[in-house]
Protein backbone atom coordinates (compact mmCIF):
# COMPACT_ATOMS: atom_id res chain seq x y z
CA UNK A 1 0.00 0.00 0.00
CA UNK A 2 3.12 2.20 0.80
CA UNK A 3 4.39 1.70 -2.87
CA UNK A 4 0.95 2.66 -4.56
CA UNK A 5 0.47 5.83 -1.99
CA UNK A 6 4.50 6.61 -2.87
CA UNK A 7 3.51 6.37 -6.94
CA UNK A 8 0.64 8.26 -6.50
CA UNK A 9 2.64 11.14 -4.83
CA UNK A 10 5.59 10.68 -6.93
CA UNK A 11 3.35 11.52 -10.03
CA UNK A 12 1.57 14.54 -8.27
CA UNK A 13 4.61 15.90 -7.35
CA UNK A 14 5.71 15.59 -11.21
CA UNK A 15 2.74 16.96 -12.13
CA UNK A 16 2.52 20.02 -10.20
CA UNK A 17 6.62 20.93 -10.94
CA UNK A 18 5.55 20.64 -14.59
CA UNK A 19 3.08 23.76 -13.96
CA UNK A 20 5.97 25.60 -12.47
CA UNK A 21 8.20 25.77 -15.38
CA UNK A 22 9.24 28.99 -16.28
CA UNK A 23 7.16 30.13 -19.25
CA UNK A 24 9.15 31.54 -22.93
CA UNK A 25 8.30 34.95 -23.27
CA UNK A 26 5.89 35.58 -25.74
CA UNK A 27 7.05 35.77 -29.28
CA UNK A 28 6.78 39.42 -31.32
CA UNK A 29 6.96 39.05 -35.29
CA UNK A 30 7.45 42.64 -35.02
CA UNK A 31 10.05 43.44 -32.25
CA UNK A 32 11.33 46.95 -32.71
CA UNK A 33 14.99 45.65 -30.89
CA UNK A 34 15.42 42.95 -33.40
CA UNK A 35 13.97 44.92 -36.42
CA UNK A 36 17.12 48.03 -35.14
CA UNK A 37 19.63 45.16 -34.82
CA UNK A 38 18.49 43.37 -38.48
CA UNK A 39 19.00 47.30 -39.71
CA UNK A 40 21.93 47.86 -38.55
CA UNK A 41 23.42 44.69 -39.72
CA UNK A 42 21.97 45.15 -43.28
CA UNK A 43 22.37 49.25 -43.80
CA UNK A 44 26.47 49.31 -43.77
CA UNK A 45 26.01 46.52 -46.41
CA UNK A 46 24.04 49.29 -48.52
CA UNK A 47 26.19 52.20 -47.89
CA UNK A 48 29.85 49.99 -48.44
CA UNK A 49 28.05 48.98 -52.00
CA UNK A 50 27.96 52.99 -52.45
CA UNK A 51 31.32 52.85 -52.32
CA UNK A 52 32.03 49.33 -54.30
CA UNK A 53 33.35 47.91 -51.06
CA UNK A 54 32.85 43.88 -51.36
CA UNK A 55 34.45 43.33 -47.81
CA UNK A 56 32.25 45.87 -46.22
CA UNK A 57 29.30 44.18 -47.58
CA UNK A 58 29.97 40.98 -46.31
CA UNK A 59 30.61 41.91 -43.15
CA UNK A 60 26.27 41.15 -42.73
CA UNK A 61 27.47 37.50 -43.36
CA UNK A 62 30.40 37.02 -41.16
CA UNK A 63 30.04 34.40 -38.50
CA UNK A 64 29.45 30.57 -38.01
CA UNK A 65 26.98 29.81 -40.47
CA UNK A 66 27.76 29.43 -43.84
CA UNK A 67 26.58 31.80 -46.46
CA UNK A 68 24.80 31.26 -49.96
CA UNK A 69 24.57 34.37 -52.37
CA UNK A 70 22.27 34.01 -55.67
CA UNK A 71 21.47 36.26 -58.40
CA UNK A 72 20.20 35.34 -61.49
CA UNK A 73 21.59 32.04 -62.83
CA UNK A 74 24.43 32.37 -60.38
CA UNK A 75 24.75 30.35 -56.77
CA UNK A 76 28.23 30.92 -54.43
CA UNK A 77 28.64 29.54 -51.27
CA UNK A 78 30.79 30.31 -48.86
CA UNK A 79 32.09 34.38 -47.92
CA UNK A 80 35.74 34.12 -49.15
CA UNK A 81 34.78 32.57 -52.93
CA UNK A 82 31.40 35.18 -52.91
CA UNK A 83 34.03 38.31 -51.70
CA UNK A 84 36.59 37.01 -54.45
CA UNK A 85 33.31 37.64 -57.18
CA UNK A 86 32.45 40.49 -55.35
CA UNK A 87 35.86 41.74 -55.40
CA UNK A 88 35.96 41.31 -59.31
CA UNK A 89 32.53 42.93 -60.07
CA UNK A 90 33.59 46.13 -58.14
CA UNK A 91 37.46 45.99 -59.52
CA UNK A 92 35.97 48.51 -62.72
CA UNK A 93 33.37 50.21 -60.00
CA UNK A 94 33.37 53.24 -59.05
CA UNK A 95 30.23 52.98 -56.86
CA UNK A 96 26.37 51.10 -56.74
CA UNK A 97 24.00 53.00 -55.84
CA UNK A 98 20.59 51.15 -54.46
CA UNK A 99 17.50 53.24 -53.49
CA UNK A 100 15.55 51.10 -51.35
CA UNK A 101 11.71 51.98 -52.24
CA UNK A 102 10.13 49.35 -49.66
CA UNK A 103 11.58 47.09 -47.33
CA UNK A 104 9.96 44.61 -44.69
CA UNK A 105 11.40 42.54 -41.58
CA UNK A 106 9.72 39.52 -41.19
CA UNK A 107 10.54 37.67 -37.53
CA UNK A 108 9.99 34.12 -38.18
CA UNK A 109 10.93 33.36 -34.90
CA UNK A 110 12.88 34.67 -32.28
CA UNK A 111 16.16 34.37 -33.85
CA UNK A 112 15.38 33.79 -37.48
CA UNK A 113 14.78 36.62 -39.86
CA UNK A 114 13.53 37.19 -43.52
CA UNK A 115 14.59 40.82 -44.89
CA UNK A 116 12.91 41.85 -47.85
CA UNK A 117 12.73 44.83 -50.18
CA UNK A 118 12.14 46.15 -53.21
CA UNK A 119 14.19 49.07 -54.88
CA UNK A 120 16.02 50.79 -58.05
CA UNK A 121 19.69 50.33 -58.53
CA UNK A 122 22.65 52.02 -60.65
CA UNK A 123 26.67 51.72 -60.81
CA UNK A 124 28.85 53.36 -62.02
CA UNK A 125 31.91 52.22 -63.84
CA UNK A 126 35.31 53.81 -63.41
CA UNK A 127 35.29 55.74 -66.46
CA UNK A 128 32.37 57.91 -65.03
CA UNK A 129 29.51 56.18 -66.68
CA UNK A 130 26.21 55.24 -64.99
CA UNK A 131 24.25 52.70 -65.91
CA UNK A 132 20.38 53.05 -66.11
CA UNK A 133 18.12 52.61 -63.34
CA UNK A 134 17.00 49.28 -62.93
CA UNK A 135 14.76 47.57 -60.48
CA UNK A 136 15.87 45.09 -57.59
CA UNK A 137 14.29 43.03 -55.45
CA UNK A 138 16.33 41.71 -52.66
CA UNK A 139 15.92 38.90 -50.13
CA UNK A 140 17.68 38.56 -47.34
CA UNK A 141 17.61 35.55 -44.69
CA UNK A 142 19.14 36.17 -41.14
CA UNK A 143 19.68 33.91 -37.74
CA UNK A 144 20.80 35.41 -34.70
CA UNK A 145 23.46 33.67 -33.22
CA UNK A 146 25.52 34.24 -29.62
CA UNK A 147 23.56 37.40 -29.84
CA UNK A 148 24.87 38.21 -33.28
CA UNK A 149 21.82 38.43 -36.01
CA UNK A 150 24.11 37.08 -39.64
CA UNK A 151 23.21 36.96 -43.16
CA UNK A 152 22.85 33.34 -44.17
CA UNK A 153 21.08 33.81 -47.48
CA UNK A 154 20.88 36.41 -50.23
CA UNK A 155 19.04 36.54 -53.20
CA UNK A 156 19.04 39.68 -55.42
CA UNK A 157 16.74 39.79 -58.82
CA UNK A 158 17.42 42.69 -61.55
CA UNK A 159 14.18 43.55 -63.33
CA UNK A 160 15.61 45.50 -66.46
Amino acid sequence: MHSSLGLVGASLLVFMLAGCQAKPAPFNPDDPVAIAQIDSVMQPAFDAARRADADKVLAMAEGPGEFTFISGDVMLSGVSPIRESFRNTYAGLTRQDQEIITRRIRLLTPDVALWTAVGEGTYTDKAGWTSPPVGLGLTVVLVKQAGRWQALHAHQSVAF
